[in-house]
């Protein structure tokens, strides 16, 4: 499926409310070659509503999830959502932020099902960490938090720079744990997540 060069590379940016999910969409959104046609699918609009205007005119397209949660059981609104993209935009890759409270199960349960086999591949998926929220034990035993962590092909340290060394090394230490390993783990900062990194996955 992977190989096939007429399904729409989408890609899943997780991570909890305040990881900087947002703003490394925007940032990606910048990468987009010339004359492609990028979209996101957002849980709420948020920042990247604010200049949803500007981007569709640079060729993205935004579209928020109805109701406000596509991790749902039923995957409905995200379905109609991912339908209206698909259908009337067409586009080039695709990016998902779930909401940073939900489960990514379902999501990923709905992309690689029988209805968008033929039409999306699911490729590398992102999650940001802010490395101060690993001080915190009841993050290190959120279920959620270890959901979004797991199913990630990229594990990224978000807002490095607002981080003591001692903080990125614990990061960096707790994210080599992981089995099976991580295919790239990284620190950014200012949400500068390079588009590079996902599609080297």
């Amino acid at each position: 499926m992977a190989d096939n060069p007429t399904l729409i590379p989408t890609h899943l940016v997780l991570g909890f409310l305040g990881a900087g999910k947002t703003t490394a969409i925007l940032n990606l959104l910048k990468q987009k070659p010339e004359g492609e046609r990028w979209a996101v699918l957002v849980n709420e609009f948020g920042e990247v509503g604010i200049d949803g205007a500007f981007l569709s005119g640079q060729g993205v397209a935004i579209k928020e999830v109805p109701g406000g949660c596509m991790c749902c059981v039923s995957g409905v609104p995200m379905q109609i959502g991912l339908n209206s993209l698909i259908r009337f935009h067409r586009p080039d890759r695709l990016f998902i932020e779930p909401t940073g409270l939900g489960h990514p199960a379902q999501v990923i349960e709905t992309l690689t099902g029988e209805f968008y086999k033929d039409a999306v591949n699911l490729s590398a998926s992102v999650c940001l960490v802010d490395p101060r929220r690993l001080e915190d034990k009841r993050v290190l035993a959120s279920r959620q938090f270890h959901d979004q962590v797991a199913v990630a092909d990229l594990l990224v340290a978000s807002k490095a720079d607002l981080c003591t060394s001692a903080q990125l090394a614990q990061f960096e230490s707790w994210a080599n744990t992981w089995q099976p390993a991580k295919r790239r783990i990284g620190q950014i900062s200012g949400g500068q997540l390079p588009m590079a990194w996902l599609a080297d996955v």
